[in-house]
């Protein structure tokens, strides 16, 4: 249903995702493969509808984890390029020919599964069906092993009436480090630039290069400068999935000015008087050490706002103009906040625990922010598990140039 009985949502700005997209685009350059990533329910932003705001802007390829996922974007009317980033067996494979979901083949066997699936529809398929190879240089998760890339390149030489090699691709595992001469990237560049050259040696073209996620990217385009000798960079594509959503990783030495574009909300929907020694929350691990005024606010664990936030009393949201403590445990459904200072504070108020409360056109006020990678610091994690783990149970509600896209519970 489009109702939602509780002020706490997800605020998507597709026009932000928009942004970042086109600054990815246009820095990987004009003829790069770009493939945003649209995984995970769009790392819990959305998938159906920032597909929808990326297609319109131009994105030719879109990348999933799951067959299912890709199926979803199918029923939602998607008919451009998807990319399935995983394994799959002989149903898998059926599916994914039958839905035009290209797969990105991680093995020997994997090929052979594609060439059945694909022989099946022979009848009726016009033309080779597409797919992409991965090499595995050194991450040791999906992937060909070198050793088999030139018999395995054979062998799609030998179906090409069939299948069809339409892209190359390897995942870094430690992109941070990305043109550091003795780095893990370098050598797993090195690697797949010979697998390369083993499948063209087999006699395949035409065929695009993929291999930095969002932590390699700025590294490969900062790389571009510094060796403009080195072509060979020209053609390296992206794959770009937290940065798209606005999260510039750490290690990257030039920004490129992405965006946040995700914020999470709710509102103070009762207010305790707690007097000074009592406890709040489960367990009483927070006691008040003077007469306090206590919001409470409908979010929880189970919408994503983690229990784990709190264990050392260090999370703050944003009421008003001000950053106020969390106070004790966090509950399944609710947790509690420090109003005590917030002059006028009342019900209804907003509360922020991801995004800014910044006026719109003034510079960005951290006191006023709070970002997924705060919230990250505090539980020893990633932002991308922050935002993956806003549960269903959370509308995004979608801020777009066209008329609102409205609140949904998916998608």
């Amino acid at each position: 249903m489009n109702i939602s009985h509780r002020p706490t949502v997800a605020v998507v700005d597709l026009r932000q995702i928009a942004k970042n997209f086109k600054i990815l685009k246009d820095a990987a350059g004009t003829n790069a493969f770009v493939c945003p990533m649209v995984k995970a329910n769009a790392y819990g932003h959305g998938d159906i509808s920032v597909a929808k705001k990326l297609r319109a802007v131009g994105a030719m390829h879109l990348g999933v984890g799951l067959i299912e996922e890709g199926l979803t974007l199918r029923e939602s009317g998607d008919d451009g390029s998807i990319l399935h980033f995983g394994m799959f067996d002989l149903a898998g494979a059926e599916v994914m020919a039958e839905r035009d979901i290209t797969p990105v083949i991680s093995s020997r066997e994997g090929i052979e599964l594609w060439i059945q699936a694909v022989k099946a529809q022979a009848g009726w398929r016009k033309g080779a069906a597409g797919f992409h190879l991965k090499i595995n240089t050194g991450m040791n998760r999906l992937g060909m092993a070198l050793p088999d890339v030139t018999a395995t390149a054979l062998r799609i030489q030998e179906n090409q009436n069939l299948i069809r090699l339409e892209g190359v691709s390897q995942h870094f595992s430690n992109g941070e480090d990305f043109g550091e001469p003795d780095g893990r990237s370098e050598n797993q560049l090195e690697g797949f630039r010979k697998a390369v050259s083993d499948i063209r040696s087999a006699g395949l073209s035409g065929f695009k290069l993929h291999v930095a996620n969002s932590s390699a990217t700025s590294a490969i385009l900062q790389l571009r400068k510094t060796r403009p000798a080195d072509s060979s960079l020209d053609e390296l594509g992206i794959r770009p999935g937290l940065s798209l959503f606005g999260v510039e990783p750490e290690t990257w030495t030039e920004k490129m000015g992405v965006q946040p574009a995700l914020q999470f909300q709710s509102r103070i929907v009762l207010m305790q008087d707690v007097r000074k020694g009592e406890r709040v929350s489960y367990g009483g691990h927070w006691r008040a050490l003077r007469d306090s005024r206590v919001g409470v606010v409908p979010c929880g664990y189970a919408d994503g706002y983690r229990r784990g936030l709190n264990i050392e009393g260090k999370a703050t949201v944003i009421v008003g103009r001000q950053r106020v403590p969390v106070l004790g445990t966090i509950c399944m459904d609710y947790f509690m906040c420090d109003l005590t200072d917030v002059q006028g504070a009342g019900l209804g108020d907003l509360v922020t625990m991801i995004g800014t409360t910044t006026p719109t056109g003034q510079p960005v006020d951290p006191q006023l922010t709070i970002t997924a990678l705060q919230l990250a610091r505090l539980v020893h994690t990633i932002p991308y598990e922050i935002f993956t783990g806003i549960t269903e149970r959370v509308p995004r509600v979608y801020v777009d140039d066209a008329p609102s896209i409205g609140v949904l519970s998916k998608g």
